[in-house]
């Protein structure tokens, strides 16, 4: 159904104010300014789906393609707004792989065979160290929950609407960073994008079609490209939940109890 429809005067005339603010200029995006109605109708949307999204868990089939190698792993996760996320790869057998958890703060990844726990302040360096995508967690967490990788502050956001594109498009930015965003035009759902790094392309994403879950559509699908390093995931999410309570320990991650075990700072030392 379309989300298109009369707003009231107080949005159009904040729109129009906004609509004056700086935004980013990437190339290769452009187009004409959208009408102010439009242009508030997508920002409301985007507020609105915001605030929707809370939590999301389920299980994934995660299908890695880089340097000519193609892999694929069966994975279990949890995600939190706010950079909260627990990731557990599994072998085939179903013996667990790899354990990684972060708060937003911190993040801490458990090698089972390997005999490894890794530990470090959550940032784009270390989670590009211990998972290989060099982002912050609070990043690839709104992006796996199917929200733009940055807040939209709609101050500081253009809309365009591209002759023959058949979307929508939304730049913005902010602390050095910037996105590209481009939306179906009746449903204003998130379809594709690119997140900017110092003004050069980070990562490109796109999201799948989309099904209800508890009345909000959610996307069954997730190909993620890392630029610089050429890089693809691919996200085959199953068994999903929208919103669940979540048990108030599930994004820490304690050292096992093993003798053998090696313990690593990755902010002080190099991963083994």
């Amino acid at each position: 159904m379309s989300r298109r429809g009369l707003l009231p005067a107080r949005l159009l005339l904040l729109a129009g104010l906004a609509a004056g603010c700086a935004a980013p200029t990437l190339p290769g995006v452009e187009g004409p300014p959208a009408p102010p109605a439009l242009r508030a109708a997508l920002l409301e949307a985007v507020v609105e789906r915001e605030a929707a999204i809370r939590t999301l868990r389920g299980t994934a089939t995660v299908t890695v393609s880089a340097y000519g190698q193609r892999r694929r792993y069966r994975e279990a996760f949890v995600l939190e707004a706010g950079g909260r996320l627990r990731l557990e790869q599994y072998e085939w057998t179903g013996l667990p792989a790899m354990i990684l958890v972060t708060d937003g703060e911190e993040v801490a990844v458990h090698l089972p065979f390997a005999r490894q726990f890794l530990r470090g302040r959550a940032t784009p360096e270390n989670l590009d160290r211990l998972a290989g995508l060099p982002v912050a967690p609070v990043t690839l967490t709104r992006l796996l929950l199917g929200l733009p990788p940055l807040r939209v502050d709609g101050w500081r956001a253009a809309v365009l609407a591209p002759p023959g594109a058949g979307g929508l498009a939304l730049i913005s930015g902010g602390d050095g960073a910037a996105q590209a965003l481009r939306f179906a035009p009746e449903t204003f759902l998130l379809e594709e994008g690119e997140l900017y790094d110092g003004g050069e392309p980070l990562l490109r994403f796109r999201f799948g079609p989309a099904e209800l879950l508890g009345g909000i559509p959610v996307s069954r699908s997730f190909t993620l490209w890392h630029v610089p390093g050429g890089a693809e995931v691919q996200v085959a999410f199953q068994a999903l939940e929208l919103n669940a309570p979540l048990p108030p320990d599930v994004f820490s991650l304690a050292v096992p109890a093993d003798a053998g075990l090696r313990i690593v700072d990755v902010d002080r030392e190099p991963r083994p």
